[in-house]
Formats: C-alpha cells, structure tokens, sequence
C-alpha cells in the first residue's frame, strides 16, 4: 500500500469526513523530525501498512500547518508531530503519538 498525500481541506472533508466506508488513516510527518521519521518507517514496515486496504493519508506538518492544526482543532485533539488519526464514519476512532503509535492496534480495529 502507498500513502495518499493529504494535504488540502476539501480532500479531508470530502474524502475523509464523509466517507462511510472503512478507515481512514492519517500521519502526521515532519520531516525535520528523526522520533517522526523513525515512526514512519517503523509503520511501513507493519504488515498492516504493507498489506491494508484501508485508506492511509501522509500529511507533511511543515508543508501544511494550516491544515494540520485545522484537523487538529476541529477534531478536538492536541497537534502532535508524528501523530496517527484513525476516521471511521467521519469520527476519530483512534489516535496516538510518537512512542505510542501502533500498527498492530489499527489492524486490530
């Protein structure tokens, strides 16, 4: 499975909010950051990653701040860098970060 960057407001509400079909999985990146580049590679190994068909988003906070802090407030939960949002039926389902960011968690769900 490859990422989908997400990195303008309408691809989130459109194809993230408003989908009523499986889940959606949100990273939250910056590439400056070695715990965000380690994270990254760390759930790209997963076999979840590898084998999902769940849609998986990569947003770079540096390139797009505004949204991720958009997300972040209108989804109520703290902005962190590396971050993990799980959707489902538009809700967040599960979120993590740094250390706590858990491939075989979202498999599970």
């Amino acid at each position: 499975m490859a990422w989908t960057e997400l990195n303008e407001e309408s691809q989130f509400s459109n194809e993230i909010i408003r989908s009523k079909k499986g889940l959606h999985v949100i990273f939250k990146h910056s590439p400056r950051c070695g715990i965000s580049s380690f994270a990254l590679k760390s759930f790209e190994r997963s076999t979840y990653f590898k084998s999902s068909s769940d849609s998986l988003w990569i947003l770079n906070v540096l390139e797009s701040r505004d949204l991720s802090l958009q997300i972040a407030k209108d989804m109520n939960i703290r902005h962190e860098s590396p971050q993990i949002l799980v959707f489902s039926n538009g809700k967040v389902i599960h979120h993590a970060s740094h250390s706590s960011i858990d491939a075989d968690l979202i498999q599970e769900m």
